[in-house]
């Protein structure tokens, strides 16, 4: 048995069915194909082996994985595009020479389709045996496949044993008779795979009409443009359907809502149908840590507008924190936004948005979070796009965020700190702390208003000290260069963007100094609220489990 695990970290896999025109998709191609994983393998080999023809334990192992139609392990996914513009100029234009002489562009509008998942997706091949030359064959080639797909699809691809595989969300090939087949059902799409009775490995790489005018000494041409001039489907693949998991797709598929925005809805009382809700942030560049409180607050008020336009201006406490009903107990009951990032390779980047509500969501609140599409930043040169990827009432083991369910006893920050109230007057070089506002005094005032009352050692996180190793890296936030000297309460600080309420005094400044701490309890505890602080309702003074040390 071979088992083969395809983990995505940055949520997303862009990819079209192969030979279908794109203008015409509806989805991003899923599950992800076979062939193109065996493509993907031989690839990889090529990449270390480059200018080496193909090994003998390669071509065995293809022809074995071409001959068997595995079985795919999928998880909840959200299909959505990208769309991006390409200049170029109009032939149809009879203005098109003068424009041309201009460089007047015109525009041709292209759609990225692309599949959001959380989770990995498993391939599983009952009777491939792997012996020992195929798997260090295996070692060397998946190290260097790094991509899957398109080149945004960053991937990693790795062997796992049988008990480390998936037990639900199956993917089965159809058979009649032992043959693969193709099938219209709901519960059912088609996926492109190599023929298992029509296999052979070179069909990865080249035609077979044209392989025998090949000469072996030169690289043959590209398999995608020899099949353009020729056929579609290259020798050796069809389509098969296979038969998705059950409850597809309506308990597999994240998909906006339609409601009637003309029909009014009642805001209170309402049932709630979930408390927290993930999104994959979809962006051609990566985001700096640096812009969390922007990111987060420019969404909910995308989502107030939506809320607001779809239910005749109505006021949503979950969403807003106004207008607080007579059942809201206690504080922080309204939502946080907190943008995170899910690749522990690169913690300075962010790449998800957590929204979660201890009051609970109703249905039209989700439909407008849903429809939040877009946020700019740096002014607006590269949009991000939103795609929901989990939904629940409970927040997902993998997700570091703590609402109660995550118990330790050493909480470290993942974003800085800021205390609720200034803790020194002037500028900084000439700066006088308050009596008894130290950001320690204050952090431990935070913790036990949020109902921890178990003693604590609270140690501050410094860049250059012998913590440098735990705090994310400093270079994704601004920098306050404290003034030398024997106070010691501005060291480690950085200045963050904070949130500023739309009907705040005019003295309240955008910017506030953060820290990062360290908090290690007499025994593990967990924390109600995921963040402590200013502006903690979107992403600042979030605090995450570290293992028992």
């Amino acid at each position: 048995m071979l088992i083969l695990q395809l983990t995505f970290p940055w949520g997303r896999y862009y990819a079209h069915p192969w030979g279908l025109n794109p203008a015409r998709l509806l989805e991003a191609e899923w599950p992800p194909s076979p062939w193109r994983l065996l493509r993907a393998l031989a690839a990889g080999w090529f990449r270390a082996n480059a200018g080496h023809p193909p090994s003998p334990e390669l071509l065995s192992l293809l022809q074995a994985l071409g001959c068997e139609l595995p079985e795919i392990a999928v998880g909840r996914v959200a299909f959505s595009q990208t769309v991006h513009w390409q200049p170029n100029f109009d032939k149809k234009d009879s203005n098109a020479a003068q424009r041309k002489a201009r460089g007047i562009y015109a525009r041709t509008r292209h759609e990225n389709h692309f599949a959001a998942t959380e989770s990995p997706v498993v391939f599983r091949w009952d009777n491939v045996v792997v012996d020992e030359d195929h798997h260090s064959l295996l070692a060397e080639t998946l190290t260097n496949v790094s991509y899957f797909g398109r080149a945004e699809s960053l991937c990693r691809l790795k062997m796992i044993d049988d008990e480390d595989a998936p037990q639900h969300g199956w993917c089965r090939p159809c058979l009649e008779n032992g043959e693969p087949i193709r099938r219209i059902a709901e519960n059912c799409r088609d996926v492109f795979c190599p023929d298992p009775l029509d296999f052979e490995p070179a069909d990865l790489w080249a035609r077979r009409a044209s392989r025998d005018q090949l000469d072996p000494n030169h690289v043959p041409p590209h398999l995608v443009e020899d099949l353009l001039s020729n056929q579609l489907i290259p020798d050796g693949a069809r389509w098969v359907s296979y038969r998705m998991p059950e409850g597809w797709p309506g308990q597999w598929v994240v998909r906006v809502p339609k409601s009637d925005h003309r029909k009014r809805t009642v805001t209170f009382p309402a049932p709630r149908v979930a408390h927290y809700m993930r999104f994959s942030l979809q962006c051609r560049v990566p985001v700096p840590l640096k812009f969390t409180v922007p990111l987060a607050g420019q969404f909910r008020e995308n989502a107030l507008w939506h809320f607001g336009q779809a239910n005749s201006g109505a006021i949503s406490f979950a969403l807003s924190g106004h207008d607080r009903p007579d059942d809201a107990d206690g504080d922080h009951q309204h939502a946080f936004y907190l943008p995170l990032g899910a690749d522990k390779n690169h913690s300075g980047l962010l790449n998800e948005l957590h929204v979660w509500c201890p009051y609970g969501f109703t249905q039209p609140e989700i439909e407008a979070l849903m429809r939040v599409q877009r946020l700019d930043w740096a002014s607006g040169r590269y949009p991000i796009r939103p795609v929901l990827v989990a939904i629940g009432d409970a927040v997902s083991e993998a997700c570091p965020i703590a609402v109660g369910q995550l118990s330790s006893r050493i909480w470290r920050s993942r974003t800085p700190f800021v205390p609720p109230r200034y803790f020194y007057r002037g500028n900084l070089h000439g700066a006088r702390l308050k009596v008894k506002d130290t950001p320690e005094h204050q952090l431990a005032e935070c913790v036990r208003q949020a109902g921890i009352d178990i003693g604590a050692e609270i140690r501050r996180l410094i860049a250059n000290g012998e913590s440098q190793h735990s705090i994310p890296p400093l270079s994704q936030w601004d920098i306050v260069r404290a003034p030398e000297g024997e106070d010691d309460f501005l060291k480690g600080g950085v200045s963050t963007e904070v949130h500023v309420p739309a009907n705040s005094s005019k003295r309240e400044t955008t910017r506030r100094m953060g820290l990062f701490f360290e908090l290690t309890f007499d025994a593990p505890v967990n924390f109600r609220i995921p963040a402590l602080g200013h502006s903690s309702h979107f992403g600042l003074g979030l605090f995450v489990p570290i293992a028992n040390e």
